[in-house]
């Protein structure tokens, strides 16, 4: 076991909790851009850390995300007990820190799987992570969800079509998980180990995100997913585009409407695109709750397929940014299936006789899935199928999906 001298170890711990308390008591920014910030103004005003190497960085943001990923367990122990255990069951080598800090709980170190290593703690309860086991969807598991969150999940990528052959041979951090899907750690420079170019020879997409696109082509009428026919799709909520991305590379498309409330997002979106060689399809800022600004936009166009990702809590995806955990409350809920059926609302008006609307979020609540699609249905569309991803299996997301059809 390799050695960190003792007062450098301290001064990691003292920043950590310095800075977590600061950031308990703000909030309202994700993580990984406070940190940002942090390491930014550190570097440039001195302080303990005249420079902040990368080991000084990925010690002292370990020590930040492993505090939330105990969400609500140990909550009788102290901020420092807390970060230091978060520490010792999360990360794959924590000895250097417990040995200096703790080096009584250096016993737990030896067990292999994180939900191992908090079991060695009598004061750790699997359901104490994530404490609203009763408002998940059908077909999550409570304590599978919840001990996912011990694990930083991986990153997913999707080949493009015609570019299969530039993954032949993978590296040893890289699994295949389909002809299409691969994975790696969440620290891989995935430039360095893949002879590829991201954004022509593949996209980064989680797995759930994948698999949920997967499952909407099999469920559209084969003889329209089909060449003899080229769809009209809307992507409402469209994001960075990864799901547009998906259709533009499997479905034939006459026109690709893409729009979202926030610009910044769509310029990303428009790089990907270009990267992508997509050329065809119109981009849009607007917020689909306004009807006026939305006609604007649309005027009398009609979809064969409305791709509604809506915002949600994002809950599907908190392992990956586990801060949500701290600051969710369920009173929260209410406010999102509210705008979610209020964009759908908005969004039945632009369907086709006969057209698709797929109701997506990433989200583990019923309130936001299960509870919206019934209330879908009350608007007159006919629904087809729905389906659950639980990515935390495979290391990914989990997201919902409801097809319906209007008449």
């Amino acid at each position: 076991m390799s050695h960190l001298p003792s007062t450098l170890v301290r001064s990691y711990l003292r920043k950590a909790i310095e800075w977590v308390q600061e950031y308990l008591s703000t909030g309202g920014v994700p993580l990984h851009l406070f940190l940002k910030n942090k390491f930014r103004r550190h570097a440039s005003s001195g302080g303990h850390f005249p420079q902040l190497g990368s080991r000084d960085r990925r010690y002292i943001s370990a020590l930040l995300y492993d505090y939330f990923r105990l969400g609500k367990s140990f909550s009788g122990r102290s901020l420092e007990d807390r970060m230091l255990i978060g520490f010792l069951i999360c990360e794959q080598e924590p000895a250097l820190l417990i040995q200096e800090l703790r080096p009584e709980w250096l016993p737990a170190a030896a067990f292999a799987s994180p939900l191992e290593r908090a079991g060695w703690f009598a004061d750790f309860r699997a359901e104490d992570i994530f404490p609203w086991a009763s408002e998940l969807s059908a077909g999550v598991d409570a304590q599978a969800y919840a001990v996912s969150y011990l694990r930083q999940p991986n990153v997913f990528i999707r080949i493009r079509p015609g570019h299969e052959d530039k993954f032949a041979v993978l590296p040893d951090p890289i699994a295949r998980m389909s002809r299409h899907t691969l994975a790696a750690p969440a620290a891989i420079d995935l430039h360095r180990w893949l002879h590829a170019r991201e954004g022509v020879d593949y996209v980064v997409q989680d797995w759930a995100s994948q698999q949920i696109m997967e499952w909407l082509l099999d469920e559209l009428p084969a003889g329209k997913a089909g060449t003899s026919h080229l769809w009209t799709v809307w992507d409402c909520c469209a994001g960075s585009g990864g799901k547009s991305l998906f259709l533009a590379d499997h479905l034939p498309m006459q026109q690709l409407v893409v729009t979202d409330i926030r610009a910044s997002i769509l310029t990303n979106l428009r790089q990907r695109f270009h990267l992508a060689g997509i050329r065809k399809y119109r981009s849009a800022v607007v917020d689909v709750t306004q009807a006026e600004a939305t006609d604007k936009i649309l005027g009398s166009k009609r979809f064969d397929l409305i791709i509604a990702d809506v915002p949600c809590s994002g809950s599907g995806t908190w392992a990956r940014t586990p801060e949500q955990l701290h600051f969710f409350t369920p009173e929260q809920l209410q406010d999102f299936h509210n705008r979610q059926i209020s964009i759908v609302k908005q969004a039945c008006r632009y369907l086709r006789p006969g057209g698709y609307l797929a109701y997506i979020t990433c989200s583990v609540f019923r309130q936001e899935n299960e509870d919206v699609a019934d209330e879908i249905r009350q608007m007159g569309l006919t629904y087809v199928n729905g389906i659950l991803i639980t990515g935390y299996a495979a290391g990914g997301d989990s997201m919902f999906m409801a097809l319906f059809r209007a008449s």
